[in-house]
């Protein structure tokens, strides 16, 4: 089970009930156990590119970036018996934009960030073809089951 924080205004279509679940399932379908915490900010394209410029050295929007705190990312208030994952911060502006441009619901495209998300906070990446295959995979299969694609 994982507890989720959400700050920020959550598009519609979401809630804090449907994010808890959403986060809950990418977790269990990515093999992760135990009690797991991870934050939600939901921001707007300055943050979100600052915080590229920052963190990643480029300048520029970005839809969603992933903060590990085993990546040596401050801790959250912690719950005994949880561990926090990190946090994971998706930019609204810039899916609405995503979304309508492929012609998806900004419910569907904030979801897929969500899940992205989480995946890379639970060490999922996509450098590599094969690691992109097996993420993206996954990512779908979380997706269907959630009912957003």
């Amino acid at each position: 089970m994982a507890s989720v924080q959400s700050l920020g205004t959550l598009p519609a279509g979401h809630t804090r009930a449907s994010l808890r679940t959403l986060v809950s399932l990418a977790c269990r379908r990515a093999g992760a156990r135990g009690k797991l915490a991870i934050a939600v900010r939901v921001t707007d394209d300055a943050a979100i590119r600052r915080l590229n410029r920052v963190h990643r050295g480029k300048d520029k929007v970005t839809d969603v970036l992933s903060f590990s705190y085993d990546a040596g990312m401050p801790a959250a208030v912690r719950r005994p018996g949880e561990r926090d994952l990190g946090d994971i911060i998706i930019s609204l502006p810039q899916v609405r934009r995503q979304a309508k441009a492929i012609g998806r619901s900004v419910k569907a495209e904030f979801g897929l960030m969500v899940v992205h998300g989480v995946l890379h906070l639970l060490g999922f990446d996509h450098e590599t073809l094969a690691q992109e295959t097996a993420m993206f995979a996954l990512q779908r299969d979380i997706l269907i089951r959630a009912g957003l694609l």
